[in-house]
């Protein structure tokens, strides 16, 4: 891969990814929603060019684009954290956008693309279909992620774009601002809240942000087209054992409420979270072990509440 674009560049994800091409010489088209948007963490990145463009006005992207990007990463999502996983008409749009990006790889002459999926996709597929189940609202963003991954599938083999997929497991790391699980739980001890979880008996996985971006490098780079691979750490177990090894980087003292969130939802088997298909399809290899991220990750969400940012 010579040369690839990027929606949603100056997002978590997007930036590691951008830092993950550039150390691989990868020319960058990086697009970023408007000119409001902060680009600091990637404005000076070489090889990397700003290229602005709403979501909506996807079709104007070939006229901004003087090069031919090999690969297209469609990374952009609104509302994929919050409550805002529940807004079932951005959640629509979201999937409207996956399909449009699609026509544009094709109008660009992208050899291949991209898209940027989650394990809530599996999540809804197992438990929301059951009959008796009670999916919450923020099911929407599952299931919209399984539309868009569809039929962006469907689109791109009419197109004649090789189609592939990246299932994104638990991101954290540096520079995450959001409502993931570590985010939560670390604020919460941090914080000195009560540590009330689940039993955490549930298999579960964390991925550190960089090799969440070396996965979405290798899947373009090699990956099998019309294939589906998960991101992973190579390292799941059960959540409970991940909520130990926060604590215990924040304080071993603090007293664990395992069981006093009730789980709503089915267990998946650990057998989800194999990341070996990628591995020997593409050579990706997890770098960042879970204690390592965890630690830097603490040290900077400490930091970023003694402040008041987070």
């Amino acid at each position: 891969m010579n040369s690839a674009i990027v929606t949603g560049s100056n997002g978590f994800v997007g930036t590691a990814l951008l830092h993950e091409l550039v150390d691989h010489q990868v020319k960058v088209y990086a697009v970023v929603k408007d000119e409001k948007e902060p680009i600091d963490s990637i404005r000076d990145l070489p090889g990397v060019e700003i290229v602005y463009c709403e979501m909506d006005e996807l079709g104007s992207l070939p006229e901004k684009i003087s090069g031919q990007p090999e690969v297209f990463y469609h990374l952009a999502w609104a509302g994929s954290t919050g409550a805002a996983r529940a807004d079932y008409m951005l959640q629509f749009k979201n999937a409207e956008w996956m399909l449009n990006a699609v026509n544009v790889a094709k109008e660009l002459g992208c050899r291949r693309y991209v898209g940027a999926g989650t394990l809530a996709e599996l999540d809804v597929n197992a438990y929301s279909p059951l009959n008796g189940s009670t999916p919450n609202t923020v099911s929407c963003y599952g299931v919209a992620k399984i539309a868009a991954h569809l039929m962006s599938k469907a689109q791109c083999n009419s197109v004649g774009v090789e189609h592939l997929w990246a299932y994104l497991s638990n991101t954290y790391g540096i520079g995450n601002y959001g409502s993931n699980f570590v985010n939560f739980a670390a604020k919460t001890m941090l914080t000195g809240q009560p540590a009330n979880f689940t039993s955490g008996e549930q298999p579960y996985d964390f991925v550190y942000v960089s090799d969440i971006a070396q996965g979405l490098y290798c899947i373009g780079d090699k990956g099998k087209a019309n294939y589906s691979y998960y991101i992973g750490s190579s390292h799941p177990t059960k959540l409970k054992e991940f909520v130990r090894m926060i604590r215990d980087e924040i304080d071993p003292k603090i007293h664990l409420n395992l069981g006093a969130v009730p789980f709503n939802g089915v267990q998946q088997p650990m057998e989800v979270f194999d990341c070996s298909a990628l591995i020997e399809d593409t050579g990706y290899q997890p770098r960042v072990e879970f204690r390592e991220g965890i630690k830097t990750t603490v040290a900077w969400l400490r930091q970023q509440i003694d402040q008041g940012r987070f």
